[in-house]
């Protein structure tokens, strides 16, 4: 998740952003970028955390505003106007100032996929329809950071006034960015082989099991279980391509009913295209994505495979709750089977 499309802290909307970042560290196990040089000599404890606490904190009104001025300054930034908080999660701390947006990784996992990011970036960026962050990464004190120019557009949170001939449109424009970016060959992103994905996804099933499961009713966990079992029986047979890999509304830029750019590429690698449709559906509903996928040719089994990764979708809210103590969040993932 790309902290530009974050505004709000609470509420539902926070137990989105927790989502999203529980389902992008579930991603990352399936994607399997390359570990680049550049953070080889990163220690697995966390990093500035207590520093970016402190400057979340300074920007709701603290006084210990220093180490983010510090960076400011180092980054040869104007200090007025003060950086505004747009954002801030389990990965990472993010600003907006003099039109740019600055983020913070918290601890060092989070730093690897702000290089495998922007390792990404490089080399889609010529071959996309629409802007997408040109990243800067530093480090600056010992903190990470990224930095890259605020993209023209708000995020896509619903369809609201949106006719169904602008929603015609803006469906062709997803389309067009989706067709180019699930074109371009799997090398173009450096990745490591990765294990079978039914390894990943049985891991996955393996959790839900001991965490989720519990929490259902019984004959929503028989439907789950079978569920699991027709998936893991083709998974490692499935058709692979460069994916976006949370192709959500957040992420999804829009100017005028246009689409304007695309954001959050740290899951970008190797996978099913079905992934991404998966996960624009459970934003804006079927009815649109089947405007996106009238330009596309999906046989019955990719439709079945859709399904299948948004049934995932409040499984992983369920597990980011129990292991976060969010009680709210498993509250919505079990509503989410309830309906």
């Amino acid at each position: 998740m790309d902290f530009v499309s974050v505004s709000v802290l609470s509420g539902p909307s926070s137990r989105r952003i927790a989502a999203t970042e529980f389902r992008r560290a579930a991603r990352a196990c399936r994607v399997g970028l390359q570990r680049t040089n550049a953070v080889k000599d990163l220690s697995l404890e966390p990093i500035a955390t207590a520093a970016v606490e402190r400057e979340v904190d300074a920007t709701r009104g603290g006084t210990d505003a220093m180490p983010l001025q510090r960076i400011v300054a180092e980054l040869g930034l104007p200090s007025e106007p003060a950086a505004v908080l747009i954002g801030s999660g389990q990965n990472s701390v993010a600003y907006e100032l003099d039109g740019r947006i600055l983020r913070l990784p918290r601890h060092c996992g989070a730093e690897r996929d702000l290089v495998r990011e922007a390792a990404a970036l490089r080399a889609v960026r010529p071959l996309l329809p629409v802007p997408v962050p040109d990243l800067e990464v530093r480090r600056i004190d010992g903190q990470f950071v990224s930095l890259h120019a605020k993209i023209l557009g708000e995020p896509l949170s619903d369809l609201t006034g949106l006719r169904i001939g602008a929603q015609r449109v803006l469906a062709a424009d997803l389309a067009a960015f989706l067709k180019a970016l699930h074109s371009l060959p799997i090398d173009s992103v450096e990745a490591e082989p990765a294990e079978a994905s039914s390894s990943e996804w049985n891991g996955l099933l393996a959790q839900c099991e001991a965490v989720a499961f519990p929490l259902l009713s019984p004959d929503v966990v028989t439907g789950l279980r079978k569920r699991f079992s027709d998936f893991l029986a083709t998974c490692d047979a499935l058709p692979q391509c460069l994916i976006h890999g949370d192709f959500g509304t957040g992420n999804i830029l829009v100017d005028r009913g246009r689409l304007s750019g695309v954001i959050d590429f740290s899951g970008c690698g190797p996978g099913d295209p079905a992934y991404d449709f998966a996960s624009l559906a459970a934003g804006l509903g079927d009815p649109f994505v089947d405007l996106v996928l009238a330009h596309f040719s999906p046989d019955t089994a990719a439709r079945d495979r859709m399904g299948f990764y948004r049934m995932t979708f409040p499984l992983l809210d369920i597990l980011y709750g129990v292991e976060n103590r969010d009680p709210e969040t498993v509250r919505a993932g079990v509503h989410a089977f309830a309906a």
